[in-house]
């Protein structure tokens, strides 16, 4: 007869209630999904915890325009559908076997295959060095003059002790913020006029349909596709706050279990829901017993307005 167990971990407490609204993820446990692999890249399996199958998309040696996972091509059409005016990328990386990789891209997005060894627009790159640039239906370079510290921080050093790190951009109409383990590390205010405007991200996202993980460099630019290592790339159609961003590195990288805690509020709870450790709501309600061995984030509402997170450790044993 099987026995359950159930374990949990508290993650925090009164977070914001705005849900997180995954337009594309993939945690590469099962492959690369839709996604194809263009290059040399691999699913391989790491020892560290909480990870297991991740994307190394340049496993064989770095090129140019050459080894990269190609997303579906609907991502920023779903976003421009959507109607909202938000956006973050997601997602764990490690340097891997990657070399002279300052100027490398991470981050990609075209209206079409590189044409001749070099790509146009409408265009967005995010770079090693914790810059960006985007060319869609407007454009914008993200300079020194728009950052609110006056000065663009251009470093791929967050990557060289080997280490998983979670990267983060968010767009809003008005504002571009680049995280580190939850750090903001560049943020830049946009006034909306051209050459200062990253709006036709929502407005013409439509045209962005060759998307990439780990590399396709713009233009003519000659930087090769790094040899990083990714897991959990999540795209969501609103602006993660740093607290969603914490709960989400919490709840990958805590690997003691213990019993369940129990609620720090005495407030009535009203809702509950189940959620995977990168955001996307598990569809079986409050019904706990219907979910499948695994780790999951369970959001509670109480009446008085308190949300809690819980990671969860379902086990079944023999």
């Amino acid at each position: 007869m099987k026995k359950l167990f159930s374990f949990a971990i508290a993650l925090f407490v009164t977070f914001a209630a705005s849900a997180q609204t995954i337009i594309y993820s993939n945690n590469f446990n099962s492959g690369v999904g839709a996604a194809s692999i263009v290059g040399n890249g691999a699913i391989e399996a790491v020892s560290t915890a909480g990870f297991g199958s991740v994307f190394h998309n340049a496993a064989g040696g770095q090129g140019v325009r050459s080894n990269y996972l190609l997303l579906t091509d609907t991502v920023f059409g779903k976003l421009q559908k959507s109607g909202s005016k938000e956006l973050s990328i997601a997602f764990w990386v490690n340097k891997g076997t990657a070399i002279n990789n300052f100027w490398t891209p991470i981050f990609s997005a075209y209206g079409a295959a590189p044409v001749g060894g070099a790509n146009t627009w409408p265009m967005m790159v995010l770079q090693s060095r914790l810059v960006a640039q985007v060319n869609c239906g407007g454009w914008t370079d993200l300079v020194d003059a728009d950052n609110v510290n006056a000065v663009n921080l251009a470093s791929a050093a967050w990557l060289d002790d080997a280490a998983w790190h979670y990267y983060t951009v968010t767009f809003t109409e008005t504002a571009v913020k680049i995280y580190i383990d939850g750090v903001v590390q560049n943020a830049w205010t946009l006034n909306g006029t051209d050459g200062h405007t990253v709006g036709g991200l929502f407005t013409n996202g439509s045209g962005l349909k060759y998307i990439c993980l780990g590399g396709n460099q713009a233009w003519g630019w000659n930087d090769p596709d790094p040899a990083y290592m990714f897991d959990d790339l999540a795209i969501y159609s609103n602006a993660l706050t740093v607290a969603q961003m914490n709960a989400i590195m919490l709840a990958k990288t805590t690997t003691t279990a213990i019993q369940q805690t129990i609620s720090d509020t005495n407030s009535q709870l009203v809702g509950e829901e189940f959620f995977t450790t990168s955001g996307a709501k598990v569809g079986v309600g409050s019904d706990y017993s219907k979910l499948k061995s695994g780790i999951y984030i369970k959001r509670s509402v109480y009446i008085d307005g308190t949300i809690k997170s819980t990671k969860i450790v379902k086990v079944e044993a023999q």
